[in-house]
């Protein structure tokens, strides 16, 4: 009875299905994150696409129970626009919850987000989509000039995609 027992608590363990209630990664510190873009303006600020593991992405992002073949990732992908001394001035960003493995791969949960860190930029609330093995996020950060007029304006879609293997891009 107690091998029973045993048994039936462990396998319930492995099928429970696990959410993550802890805050999001800080845009600041990364965890095994992967430049994928770094692109320099003339004024010498600079645009950076992260992706990186977000292993505790709130607690809306709840993993599925799959079979034992496939695997289940959260991942995120942000796009930073940065001054010339290396500060972020706004960002947007998207994290998806994935499941890959036999020959397909599937964007199961997603959450589109944006924040200006600068008083000279705004940023509008980010939209977000999902289909299949990607999903998107889309902001728009406006820089005000210190004469109160609006300079840059600049729209941004992110996109993170899963091949069947497990690769992001």
């Amino acid at each position: 009875m107690k091998k029973f027992t045993c048994m039936f608590l462990l396998l319930s363990l492995i099928f429970t299905t696990t959410a993550f209630a802890e805050e999001p990664i800080s845009q600041e510190t990364y965890a095994g994150y992967q430049t994928i873009d770094v692109e320099y303006l003339p004024d010498g600020s600079y645009v950076e696409t992260v992706i990186f593991d977000d292993r505790f992405a709130g607690s809306s992002m709840v993993r599925e129970i799959t079979p034992f073949t496939a695997k289940t990732v959260t991942k995120s992908k942000v796009y930073n626009y940065k001054n010339a001394s290396g500060k972020i001035m706004w960002y947007v960003k998207v994290t998806g919850t994935f499941t890959y493995g036999n020959g397909s791969a599937k964007c199961t949960a997603s959450t589109p987000s944006a924040k200006s860190n600068n008083s000279s930029w705004s940023v509008s609330k980010a939209t977000g989509k999902r289909s299949g093995n990607w999903c998107s996020a889309t902001a728009t950060g406006k820089h005000r000039m210190g004469n109160g007029e609006i300079g840059n304006v600049i729209t941004k879609t992110i996109k993170l995609t899963c091949s069947p293997t497990g690769v992001f891009s």
